[in-house]
C-alpha cells in the first residue's frame, strides 16, 4: 500500500504547488464560462481539489479560496460576454450549444424576478452554472447587485465541493485499505458512469436497449484496467504472472516466428494506425459522414493520448532482453490499445455493410484475431509485459464505449434541438 501512497502523492499536477492550485482555479473558471462551461467536467476537478486535500497535497483552506475566486472570475466573464454580446448570440448560435429559446427565455423571467435567487441557486446546477451569468449580463441586472449574490453563490459552491471532496477522501482511504485504491476508484467510476446513463435516459430517452451492452463493457472494462494497475503496484497476482511469462516466452522464440512477430507489431504499430484512422477521419469529413469522422479521430486521437498520460504516470520499466529495440514506459501497451480501437470502429462499421452472413463472420473473425495477434506480438518479443497488454486493451475499450455513449447523447440532442 505505501507504494499506492506514493504514486497519489506524487501525480505530477498537484505534486508542485502552484500548478495544482493554477488547475484548480483555471477548472473553476471555466465551468462558469457561457457555453463551453456545460460540457467541461470543471466540478469535477474542484471535488478531486478537496480529495487531494485530505491526501495533503493541496491546503483545505487555500483550495477552496482559489476555487471560489475562480468561479467568480468566471462569472464575471460570462456576466460581461452577456452584456457585450447579448440576446443576438444566442438566436443565432445557442441551436448548436442545445441551448433553445425556451431555455433562456424562462432563465431571463427567473433573473429578472428573483435575480439574486437565480444567480445563488444556479450556481448549483451543472446547465445554469454555465449560462445564468451570461443571462444576467443579457438583462443588465446592475453589477453591484450581480457580484453581490454571485460571492456568496460562488462561495458557497466551491466550498461545499471542496469539502465533499474532502470527506470523500477520508472514506476512500478508509476503504483502500481492504479493497484497494484503484478497485474503490474503478467502483466509483462505474457507479458514477450508470447514474448518469440512467439520468440521461431517464430524462432524455436518448439510448436504445441494446446501448446496455457498450455501458457493460464499459464498467467491466474500468475494472479489468484497475485490477491491472492494482495488481502491478501492489506485487499480486497478475504481477508475479508477468514475471513468470516473460522468463518462459523465449522457449516459444523461433527464428521464422521471430520475423512475423515482428512484421505484426511493425505493420499495426500506433503510428501507424493513427495515421489509418486520420485519413478515415479526413475521408468521413469530405463526405459529411460527421459522427463517423468524430468518432474514429475522438476515439484514436484521444486514446493515443490518454495511453501517453499512463505511461507517464504509472512509469513501469519494460522487460529486458526484448527481440526488439523499444524506447519509452510500458505501461499500458499502446499497441493494444490503438489495435483494439481501430478494429473495433473497422467492426463497427465494416460488418454492417455485409450482407452475406458466412463473409461477416469471417470479417469479424479476422478484426479479432488481429487485434489479438498484436497484443501476442508484443508479449512474445519481451518489450511488454502481459499485464501492460490487458491493461491497453481494457483502457481502449473503455474509451471507445465512453465515446460512442457520448456521441449518441449529442447526436440525438442535435437532433432534438434541430428537428429540420
Amino acid at each position: 500500500m505505501s507504494t499506492l501512497n506514493n504514486f497519489l502523492l506524487n501525480l505530477p499536477l498537484p505534486l508542485i504547488d502552484h500548478w495544482g492550485y493554477l488547475l484548480l482555479f483555471l477548472s473553476a473558471m471555466v465551468e462558469a464560462m457561457p457555453i463551453i462551461g456545460s460540457f467541461f467536467p470543471g466540478h469535477t476537478i474542484v471535488f478531486l481539489g478537496g480529495f487531494f486535500a485530505n491526501l495533503g497535497i493541496l491546503r483545505l483552506d487555500a483550495a477552496i479560496l482559489v476555487a471560489s475566486v475562480g468561479a467568480i472570475a468566471g462569472d464575471c466573464l460570462g456576466y460581461f460576454i452577456g452584456r457585450r454580446y447579448g440576446h443576438d448570440f444566442i438566436v443565432r448560435y445557442g441551436k448548436y450549444f442545445f441551448v433553445n429559446q425556451a431555455k433562456y427565455e424562462s432563465t431571463r423571467k427567473l433573473i429578472n424576478e428573483h435575480a439574486g435567487k437565480t444567480i445563488i441557486a444556479g450556481r448549483f446546477y451543472a446547465f445554469a452554472r454555465a449560462f445564468t451569468p451570461f443571462v444576467a449580463g443579457i438583462s443588465h441586472v446592475k453589477f453591484s447587485k450581480f457580484i453581490f449574490y454571485d460571492i456568496i453563490g460562488g462561495v458557497a459552491w466551491a466550498g461545499s465541493s471542496i469539502l465533499i471532496g474532502y470527506i470523500f477522501g477520508q472514506g476512500f482511504t478508509t476503504a483502500s485499505k481492504y479493497f484497494g485504491r484503484f478497485i474503490i476508484i474503478a467502483l466509483i467510476a462505474i457507479i458514477l458512469i450508470v447514474l448518469g446513463y440512467r439520468f440521461i435516459n431517464k430524462r432524455r430517452h436518448i439510448f436504445a436497449k441494446f446501448h446496455v451492452y457498450y455501458l457493460t463493457l464499459n464498467a467491466l472494462s474500468i475494472y479489468v484496467f484497475s485490477k491491472m494497475l492494482e495488481d502491478y503496484f501492489n506485487k499480486e497476482s497478475t504481477y508475479r504472472f508477468d514475471l513468470w511469462l516473460a522468463q518462459n516466452i523465449t522457449s516459444l522464440w523461433q527464428p521464422w516466428l521471430n520475423k512475423i512477430m515482428i512484421v505484426i507489431t511493425n505493420i499495426f504499430s500506433p503510428e501507424v494506425l493513427l495515421i489509418l484512422a486520420v485519413l478515415t477521419g479526413l475521408y468521413f469529413i469530405v463526405k459529411k459522414y460527421w459522427y463517423q469522422a468524430g468518432l474514429i479521430l475522438a476515439a484514436s486521437g484521444g486514446g493515443a493520448i490518454i495511453a501517453a498520460i499512463v505511461k507517464i504516470l504509472v512509469n513501469r520499466p519494460r522487460p529486458t532482453n526484448s527481440l526488439v529495440f523499444e524506447t519509452g514506459m510500458s505501461f499500458p501497451s499502446q499497441h493494444a490499445l490503438m489495435s483494439l480501437i481501430f478494429f473495433s470502429l473497422l467492426l463497427f462499421g465494416g460488418a454492417k455493410l455485409i450482407k452475406n452472413n458466412w463473409l461477416k463472420y469471417l470479417f469479424i473473425a479476422a478484426n479479432a484475431l488481429i487485434i489479438l495477434l498484436v497484443g501476442f506480438s508484443r508479449i512474445y518479443l519481451k518489450v511488454h509485459w502481459f499485464s501492460d497488454v490487458v491493461a491497453g486493451y481494457a483502457l481502449g475499450l473503455f474509451w471507445l464505449t465512453l465515446l460512442i455513449l457520448v456521441f449518441r447523447i449529442i447526436k440525438e440532442l442535435y437532433k432534438k434541438n434541430n428537428p429540420d
